[in-house]
């Protein structure tokens, strides 16, 4: 039986082999079910009930009728119409053809779905479905940019996959005719490479003397993240977050031991991190110049982008100052954090579908148990080794991650300082840094002393809202019941792990877990850490299938 100081290694350093032990099924797994969530918005979702979607799929329209790639036009985007079509469900007598407000966007993905709209004759749902196998694509990449920082913790690789597969919203936007999808793609297969050519610089692997395959790396980097930003506008952000990763790994020349001393920089070690920066950069660049010559024909100006354009044809979307100045300001801010958060989770058709109040105050808890579960990862990498089991180079790329976090939020804001889109979709351009972050978050509570505090903490919060609602109403009893079990099931979870950790470390009577301890409790056991850990991901799953027949059909059928 493992100790806590057995080889001096920390619980955390075989805590995933406790829970996990065949993580290629449990991804196969999370494939399938992702699989058939989405198929099941796609074909429930009635026609033109997701976000954009008429003024994504007229796009295609226009590349597939020979007319070449569309341009925005003034009278491309009425309010009123808009509004006429979602409050009337899309009748049949009006037209979606006139919802033509995203041709400004970058063409790629257009492009990429037309043969799939001439193959299927026009059919929304063979376009929807297409989008269903992009992300099917995308979760495996997102596995393999995790798996080649984190390859010895399961719990990570596999915990930040199923987070993305089985998110709601995620999945729904995923199963719909929009252009985050290839975008989505391209920038993990950018993270991919990216990550993959830090981790040859860390460890000094063989292959990267070659100075030859370090340029095509770089070169490829640059490719699809040019890809990117022709796809969708958000993957501009990203060009500068790979450049500087490249530039100061090359600069500051780090090892992934932490006991290693690197050099101290140079200018010359910077001027080579500057060049294999360009070799980013330069290609990213030369594949868009295209579009930008011809948005500075159509559009004029300086608007390479046609966003100046945009801003001019979308009247009557609600804008940011209007809103603060007929609600106050803190009105704004609360309706940005309320909706921002269950539009993350969840809101379907053009943001007008709501789960029930108790999904999101459970939504609410889950998210509160995490940050708790990122503060003690944080104590740990406080501590140092061997608590926080993790090398120079998964530190880099955690902190890479928070600053790609950042990013996201950043784009969020600055967005909605002019338009008012406190839709939780637009960050899931960041669902890599996030979900990483969240099955950080998950996997620090399955250990013993963090998940039995947190789970206390939860059994404390239930009992107080319990006996504060004796006297008023402040939430559903169902709901103050679920975050009771959810911390008693904390509290109870280091029980599980008897027979594979120190007996000081469950901190259970001893009579208790010498009756555990019996081999034939073991498998038992096992499948009960497994099924703990992975109740969240479950939920989830079980919401998704719940969610189309339950919400969507109701409330946007015919």
């Amino acid at each position: 039986m493992e100790t806590l100081t057995s080889g001096y290694r920390p619980i955390s350093a075989s805590l995933d082999h406790y829970y996990l032990r065949r993580p290629r099924l449990a991804l196969a797994l999370i494939l399938i079910g992702y699989v058939m969530a989405a198929t099941l918005y796609a074909v429930i979702t009635p026609d033109w009930q997701n976000p954009d979607e008429p003024a994504h799929y007229n796009n295609i329209v226009h590349i597939a009728s020979g007319q070449g790639l569309p341009v925005l036009q003034m009278g491309d985007y009425d309010q009123e119409y808009i509004a006429a079509l979602v409050s009337g469900r899309f009748p049949p007598h009006l037209s979606i053809a006139p919802l033509r407000y995203e041709a400004y966007q970058p063409p790629l993905y257009y492009v990429a779905a037309t043969p799939v709209f001439l193959l299927g004759n026009g059919d929304l749902l063979m376009l929807r479905l297409f989008n269903v196998l992009l992300g099917s694509v995308s979760l495996l990449l997102l596995y393999a940019c995790v798996d080649t920082v984190f390859p010895t913790k399961q719990l990570l690789t596999i915990g930040a996959t199923a987070f993305v597969a089985f998110l709601p919203m995620h999945v729904a936007m995923s199963a719909s005719v929009n252009n985050d999808g290839l975008a989505e793609l391209l920038l993990l297969a950018a993270m991919l490479t990216l990550l993959r050519w830090m981790k040859n610089r860390f460890y000094a692997l063989p292959d990267e003397n070659d100075p030859s395959l370090r340029r095509r790396t770089l070169l490829l980097l640059g490719v699809l993240l040019g890809l990117g930003m022709a796809t969708k506008i958000y993957a501009y952000l990203a060009v500068p977050l790979a450049a500087g990763a490249v530039l100061l790994t090359v600069w500051l020349a780090p090892s992934a031991q932490l006991d290693f001393k690197s050099p101290p920089p140079t200018w010359r070690a910077f001027r080579r991190g500057m060049i294999a920066a360009l070799w980013v950069v330069a290609p990213a660049t030369l594949l868009v110049i295209p579009l930008w010559v011809r948005n500075l024909m159509l559009y004029g100006g300086f608007d390479l982008l046609g966003l100046q354009f945009h801003d001019r044809v979308v009247v009557g979307q609600p804008m940011t100052a209007e809103w603060i100045a007929r609600t106050g300001l803190v009105n704004y801010l609360e309706r940005g954090m309320d909706f921002t958060f269950r539009s993350f989770w969840g809101v379907f058709g053009w943001m007008g579908v709501f789960m029930e109040p108790r999904i999101y105050m459970l939504m609410l808890v889950f998210t509160g148990a995490l940050m708790l579960g990122l503060l003690w990862s944080l104590v740990r990498f406080i501590c140092g080794r061997p608590e926080a089991d993790m090398d120079r180079y998964q530190f880099w790329v955690l902190g890479l991650f928070g600053v790609m976090t950042l990013a996201v939020a950043a784009g969020f804001v600055w967005y909605n300082l002019k338009f008012v889109q406190h839709q939780g979709r637009y960050l899931f351009w960041g669902l890599l840094p996030i979900s990483v972050f969240a099955a950080l978050a998950w996997r620090e509570l399955m250990q013993p002393l963090q998940g039995k505090l947190t789970g206390m903490m939860a059994v404390v919060l239930s009992v107080t809202l319990a006996i504060a609602d004796l006297r008023v109403d402040i939430m559903d009893r169902l709901t103050i019941v679920a975050i009771g079990l959810f911390g008693l099931t904390l509290m109870l979870q280091p029980l599980l792990l008897s027979g594979s950790v120190d007996a000081i470390v469950i901190g259970a009577p001893i009579r208790v877990q010498r009756i555990l301890e019996r081999p034939r409790w073991q498998p038992l056991l096992y499948v009960l850490r497994v099924l703990l850990w992975a109740s969240p991901f479950l939920a989830l799953f079980a919401l998704n299938l719940m969610i189309p027949f339950r919400y969507i059909l109701p409330q946007l059928g015919g």
